[in-house]
This record gives C-alpha cells, structure tokens and sequence, in this order.
C-alpha cells in the first residue's frame, strides 16, 4: 500500500515539473539559401572550409540590430541549418570543375591544390536592409602559404517589413556574399602547371 502510494505522488511529482517547463517556441518560417544560379568554373582542386562567425549570426537564429546598436534575435523565423553550414554548402554547389577542377568539403580530409579559409563578420538586419559581409583568404594547398585575400560586403532590401520578409532579404545578401566569393576563387585559383 505505501508503495503504491509513493509511486502515485512520484508520478505527481513528475507531472507537475515537465508541466512548468516552458513550450519550445515553434519558428513561423524556416529558411535556407538554396541552389545558387551562378557556377563559376574553376580548372584546380580546393577545400571549402566552413566560414568563421559569431555565434550569434553564423547558428540558426536571425539577428536584426536595432536604431541603438543593439542586436536582437528576431522572432518567427530561422534557418535550416547553421548559416555557416549553408554558406560552405551554397559555396560547393556555386564552384563548378572544367577537367581537373573540384571543390570539396574540409571535413572528407583530402588534399587540394588551394585551400580557402574564410570569416563572416557580418550576417544581421538592420531595419528592412540585410547586410553580409565576408573576408575570405586563399591558401596553397600543401604549404598553406597565404596567395590572395578579398573583403566582400552585399546588401538586399527587404520587400516588406514583415520578418518573413527580412528573412529573405538576408538570404539573397547571402547568396550575393556566396557569389563574389566564388568569383574570387575561379579567378585566383588557377591550376599549377604541370611539371616536366
């Protein structure tokens, strides 16, 4: 009978703490960046790491600074996926090989001839403006020798002022974003002759 009894206020027990705990808020929109429309050839074989970013702007939420300079996440909607995972993904897809030509992911530990390391220092709203900006460094493959460096800043403008809006407008900033930096590395990474 106490067992019973005691096993009765557990379960209470049990109930009345999973009922205090808040709701996961369910996003109104997921968003991702999807298939880029530019492929930039490229004729030598590359690493595509993922980017470098604040946790703040390079995970799943969407941040929008506001008139003071404070940043707030906004409400409703998120991404798919990191953004830093989208950015390396939407880069991969964007780079398109002609005979030798390759771009691969840092995490299948092949070698490449270049290698990019990259950094996103801006990924925010600021009002109906999405901004991106990304500084991007191309390595030699086997040295890691530093051969060129871009900056590359895009900015869209929201269609309306709703979130859902302001989400895709920070979607096509990224894709901007993807596009000069894949037109950096089809310029700057050139094939090494072969030996004789």
């Amino acid at each position: 009978m106490l067992r019973r009894i005691a096993i009765t206020l557990a379960a209470a027990s049990l109930a009345s703490c999973v009922s205090l705990l808040p709701e996961q808020k369910v996003p109104e929109g997921l968003y991702r960046f999807g298939p880029t429309e530019t492929v930039h050839p490229i004729d030598a074989s590359i690493i595509i790491r993922e980017p470098e970013a604040s946790r703040l702007f390079g995970g799943r939420a969407i941040a929008s600074e506001d008139s003071s300079g404070a940043l707030r996440l906004v409400p409703g909607v998120e991404w798919t996926d990191s953004a830093t995972r989208m950015m390396q993904i939407a880069l991969l897809d964007s780079l398109g090989g002609e005979g030798g030509g390759v771009a691969i992911g840092s995490d299948t530990g092949a070698d490449a001839d270049f290698e990019l390391a990259w950094r996103m220092s801006d990924f925010t709203l600021s009002g109906t403006t999405a901004r991106c900006r990304i500084q991007a460094t191309l390595l030699e493959g086997r040295s890691r020798k530093m051969l060129a460096q871009t900056s590359v800043s895009t900015s869209a403008v929201a269609q309306g002022s709703d979130n859902a809006s302001r989400a895709k407008a920070l979607t096509d900033a990224g894709r901007a974003c993807v596009s000069d930096v894949a037109a950096f590395v089809a310029e700057k990474a050139v094939a090494p002759e072969p030996k004789s």
